[in-house]
């Protein structure tokens, strides 16, 4: 009996043994499940990521076709001129020039509307705004308006939306850059001679440019979502340049005048030309209105 409590004892000792021998490789069993889980959602996971990642990369590629048209440039070219059959406006000095120190040094003559041969100076000529497929970048080159002589210089200037301005002042005398949009006052900013350039940017509109110091000055920055777009100059002419072909509304602005437009067809191998024509007796853009009231 004792002989056979040793052997059921022995017995017993060997199966734990082997029991106890198996249970380190029992967290292999499921750590091998837990893998083949993983492994399992990670499919699940990539078949997601495939969905996931055209998406992200249809971004670039929209953003690369808004850009795309900014690369390659037209042959076409706009030429034209701008006239006025009227009598114009007798341009004089401001009255108020006399009274304001170091503007009263000289006697420049108001230049809101400028006439040579019949001839319009200082009209804003471009194609609509949002008439050009595409879209643009605004140039690195930062747009200059100076006032000199206690007048902005120039008095019209385009620029692509969201191209940097600078406004300087290179008189010897405090000058307060007053600007609008509409009747919305957007800054109200002195500007003492010396003083670094105050830097602006605007995304769209009209964008007309005040003194409260000296109440004569007034000069314009029209915003434009593409760069074709030019200024009538001394003869009243303009010329805008590398324009996609296509058919186009045009558009003529004067700060006097008002609004003018036109049908264009563009072609890559002959210039378009396009004649605008103001009478004088055009009511004043809402964007300029009383400009030369009580200036004389």
């Amino acid at each position: 009996m004792h002989r056979r409590d040793l052997v059921s004892l022995s017995a017993l000792a060997l199966a734990a043994l082997t029991l106890g021998a198996g249970c380190p490789e029992e967290p292999a069993r499921p750590a091998g499940g837990t893998a083949a889980t993983s492994t399992a959602v990670a499919p699940a996971a990539s078949a997601e990521a495939p969905s996931a990642a055209p998406q992200a990369a249809e971004a670039p590629k929209a953003t690369g076709q808004a850009a795309a048209p900014a690369a390659p440039e037209g042959k076409g070219t706009i030429q034209g001129v701008v006239k006025l059959t009227g009598k114009p406006v007798e341009m004089k000095v401001p009255a108020a020039r006399k009274d304001a120190p170091i503007c009263q040094d000289k006697d420049v003559v108001f230049n809101a509307v400028v006439v040579n041969d019949g001839k319009l100076k200082d009209t804003f000529v471009r194609i609509a705004v949002g008439g050009v497929q595409g879209g643009w970048k605004a140039p690195d080159t930062h747009a200059v308006v100076d006032q000199k002589d206690c007048m902005y210089e120039p008095r019209i200037l385009g620029v692509v939306s969201g191209q940097q301005v600078d406004i300087k002042n290179s008189d010897r005398t405090l000058h307060n850059v007053h600007s609008y949009k509409g009747a919305e006052t957007l800054f109200n900013q002195a500007q003492p001679r010396g003083a670094d350039p105050l830097t602006k940017t605007w995304n769209d509109g009209i964008i007309k440019l005040t003194c409260d110091i000296h109440p004569w000055m007034r000069g314009f920055v029209v915003v434009t979502d593409h760069p074709f777009f030019a200024v009538s100059g001394d003869d009243g002419s303009f010329t805008i340049e590398k324009v996609p072909a296509g058919k186009y509304k045009l558009e003529a602005w004067h700060s006097r005048y008002g609004l003018k437009t036109a049908d264009v067809t563009v072609a890559d191998d002959k210039p378009a030309q396009v004649t605008f024509t103001y009478a004088g007796t055009e009511p004043e853009p809402a964007e300029n209105k009383d400009e030369l009231k009580g200036l004389w």
